[in-house]
C-alpha cells in the first residue's frame, strides 16, 4: 500500500506540472490576419525612435483593423502587447498599452506604447497583441520584422 500512495502522489505532481499554463513572449504561431467569426482583423505597427528635446525613447502605434472596414466583433478587448527584437541579446518585453482608442463601428482600434526603451534604428521587431473576446476566448495577432524608423517629429 505504501508504494501505491507514493506512485499516486508522483502521478499527481506530474499531471499538475504538465497542466501548468505559462505565458510565452511573442507567440510564434500568431497570424498577421486573425479571423474571429465573420470578421478578419489585420495588424500594422510602425515603430519610431523619438529624439526630441523633451524626450527620448521609442513610440509604437499599433493599428488593428477589419480587412473590409466593417465593425469589430462585439466586446473584443486588448490585454497586453509583446515586443521581440531580432537582436536576440535583447530580452522580449511585454506590457500594457499607454492609450487605446477604438472605433468599433468602423473596425479600427489604435493602440499606443510610449516611452519604451530605445533600441536601434533599422532593428527588426516582432509585435504581438493579446486579445480577449466577449466569451473569454484568447487570441494573438502578430506582425513580424517591422523596422524601427527614425523620426524627430513623432
Amino acid at each position: 500500500m505504501r508504494y501505491s500512495s507514493k506512485i499516486l502522489g508522483l502521478l499527481t505532481i506530474i499531471i499538475v506540472i504538465c497542466c501548468t499554463v505559462t505565458k510565452t513572449i511573442c507567440p510564434c504561431e500568431a497570424p498577421a490576419i486573425l479571423k474571429i467569426g465573420m470578421s478578419e482583423i489585420e495588424i500594422n505597427a510602425p515603430i519610431f525612435l523619438i529624439d526630441s528635446t523633451s524626450s527620448k525613447g521609442m513610440k509604437v502605434n499599433i493599428w488593428l483593423t477589419t480587412t473590409d472596414h466593417t465593425s469589430f466583433p462585439i466586446n473584443l478587448e486588448t490585454d497586453y502587447y509583446y515586443l521581440r527584437s531580432s537582436n536576440l541579446v535583447r530580452a522580449a518585453i511585454e506590457g500594457k498599452f499607454t492609450s487605446i482608442n477604438t472605433d468599433f463601428a468602423n473596425g479600427i482600434m489604435e493602440l499606443e506604447i510610449k516611452n519604451f526603451p530605445t533600441w536601434n534604428s533599422g532593428e527588426l521587431v516582432d509585435v504581438a497583441v493579446h486579445l480577449i473576446d466577449s466569451r473569454g476566448k484568447k487570441y494573438f495577432i502578430k506582425r513580424d520584422s517591422l523596422p524601427i524608423q527614425t523620426s524627430n517629429t513623432k
